[in-house]
């Protein structure tokens, strides 16, 4: 049905693990997964250790990062598992683990860029961050596919789009991505006709892939990203 291959990944698999060390001797895992070629995009799996803190710092690309598991902190605030929190590109700020928890994530950015270390707190005016979380029973909406959506971002510079996708059990569908596009199962599983995702698991799809999809019989909840502009 397609001669397009994707790239699928699960967090929970020991291989593609590599240490990121900080400039001042700390570190935390990152398991690079996705750089789309269009605007630079990188969908990464990361890990952090409790207490590590990513030291003041701004990007010079919006980010975001989803919750696996554990309990992402930043400027003063907690997010739990099934948040989705963005920082807008030249958001100065320090973020990381909490000292009585992990945090295992995925790290979204919009395009390419670099990282600049502050060396000391700076404000940033007419910036904050947003968030949602996939868990919370508001903001969803029925669409006439059939399924249930729950609109998280989309980068007003690249088209760049998260949502969270609800797909009732049984629901079956055929599509084909107009647009390099990812999906990550939150909970339940989502077949194909050649094979299943599971929990935790990414698959990248190129624009043109083609595939008949089919949820399991608990359903599926699932985080679905667009590199930019376009649906199915």
């Amino acid at each position: 049905m397609s001669v397009f291959t994707p790239i699928i990944s699960n967090y929970y698999d020991a291989q593609g693990w590599i240490q990121i060390t900080e400039k001042d001797g700390s570190y935390f895992d990152d398991k690079p997964v996705v750089t789309d070629p269009l605007h630079g995009m990188i969908v990464n799996f990361s890990h952090y250790t409790k207490g590590f803190v990513k030291k003041y710092h701004k990007h010079s690309m919006s980010h975001a990062v989803y919750v696996i598991d554990g309990v992402y902190s930043s400027e003063g605030k907690t997010y739990g598992p099934g948040s989705l929190v963005l920082d807008p590109e030249g958001y100065a700020c320090a973020h990381g683990a909490p000292p009585e928890n992990d945090c295992k994530f995925i790290w979204i950015t919009n395009k390419a860029g670099d990282i600049q270390y502050l060396d000391e707190e700076t404000g940033s005016e007419g910036l904050e961050i947003e968030s949602t979380n996939a868990f919370d029973v508001g903001g969803w909406e029925m669409k006439d596919q059939g399924y249930e959506e729950k609109k998280g971002f989309i980068d007003p510079e690249t088209g760049a789009a998260l949502s969270f996708l609800r797909i009732p059990a049984g629901y079956v569908i055929e599509e084909e991505f107009s647009v390099n596009s990812g999906m990550f199962i939150i909970r339940g599983e989502l077949d194909s006709d050649i094979f299943s995702l599971r929990e935790n698991t990414l698959i990248w799809m190129p624009a043109g892939y083609r595939r008949r999809w089919s949820a399991g019989h608990q359903g599926c909840l699932l985080l679905r990203i667009n590199s930019t502009d376009g649906g199915i």
